[in-house]
């Protein structure tokens, strides 16, 4: 299985995120800002990072953008329910035009973000493979 990491201020779904991808064999490492995913992802590399957009000290556009910069080949996925009166589908096309591979829009069901998951680290694979 995979090491993922996640990243949400809210610890409720940060901890929902982890337990769900947990119990389906993955190894999960957590941060709740992208400042803080940065230090995790510098010391434990992961295959997968699955973010929200909207935190303090540094939003996941920002997270994306430092991912792209520094480790173009991470695949990410980005969730959002929108912030204040912004539509969360534009939110997330716009962490797609920044780098995310993936989106999901919350509320979401775990069927969803296991499917998504597993697309995500089959791409990582083939590029992995496409590599030797």
């Amino acid at each position: 299985m995979a090491h993922i990491l996640v990243v949400d201020d809210d610890e409720s779904f940060r901890v929902y995120l982890v337990t769900l991808l947990t119990q389906a064999g993955h190894t999960v490492l957590e941060a709740d800002n992208g400042q803080t995913a940065l230090e995790r992802f510098a010391s434990a590399p992961v295959e997968l990072i699955i973010t929200d957009i909207f935190m303090p000290k540094m939003d996941g556009i920002d997270l994306l953008a430092a991912l792209v910069n520094n480790r173009p080949l991470v695949k990410v996925i980005a969730i959002s329910g929108g912030y204040k009166a912004m539509n969360p589908r534009l939110t997330l096309e716009m962490a797609q035009s920044f780098g995310a591979m993936d989106i999901i829009t919350k509320p979401f069901q775990a069927g969803t973000v296991l499917q998504k998951v597993t697309r995500a680290l089959q791409s990582t694979n083939d590029v992995v493979a496409g590599e030797s």
